[in-house]
């Protein structure tokens, strides 16, 4: 199964192709207009597709609705080629081996942000998501000590730098690659996916 990954829910965009749960290609782009960088980026990647695979967030509304777009327009109407994601799980998905505690956080809206815990023992679609304060993050992240993961990490780099807390750098955004890794292992193991309905964030 070949896929066509589209990853916009943050300022920091991705599009890749992935071949039976392996990375053939991806390319990263940040740009605030992210349909013009999906039509371009397309171009250099385009192959014969079995699925689209699309984020639906939590994360930036505008890129998030752009990116469902661009996924239905691909697929030009046949809605069951679109297999949809979510990004803590995607995030998950990729440290499921490390035995670690992760905190991942995700900007919302008004100063909030999203945020769900893995601790091991990853099961799909297993996850709560909660929404707080700056606040009451900050003080969630000096209580548990986590290491932390995704595009929320920019908003409290000075609070990283102070405390030492650890992040893997290379999870601070989401992945089209990652998505599609993780929309491959759901499918073969017949697991639905998520609607073409955008989770909100900011």
């Amino acid at each position: 199964m070949k896929f066509i990954s589209i990853e916009t829910t943050s300022n920091f965009g991705s599009i890749a192709v992935v071949d039976n749960g392996r990375i053939k290609k991806e390319i990263f782009f940040e740009s605030p207009d992210i349909a013009e960088q999906l039509v371009e980026k397309l171009n250099c990647v385009y192959e014969d597709f079995d699925y689209v695979i699309a984020s639906v967030g939590p994360g930036w509304w505008t890129g998030i609705r752009i990116g469902l777009s661009f996924a239905k327009g691909l697929v030009a109407g046949r809605r069951e080629k679109i297999y949809c994601v979510d990004i803590f799980e995607s995030f998950f998905y990729s440290i499921r081996n490390i035995n670690e505690k992760f905190l991942c956080i995700i900007p919302s809206s008004k100063e909030k942000f999203f945020y769900s815990e893995f601790k091991g023992n990853f099961k799909f679609g297993k996850f709560k998501i909660k929404e707080v304060s700056l606040s009451q993050l900050i003080k969630i992240i000096k209580e548990k000590e986590p290491i932390l993961i995704g595009p929320g990490i920019l908003s409290l780099k000075e609070l990283i730098e102070v405390k030492k807390i650890k992040t893997l750098e290379f999870l601070w955004y989401p992945r089209a690659s990652l998505n599609g890794i993780l929309a491959y292992e759901k499918i073969i193991q017949k697991i639905p996916g998520l609607p073409p309905e955008p989770i909100y964030g900011k």
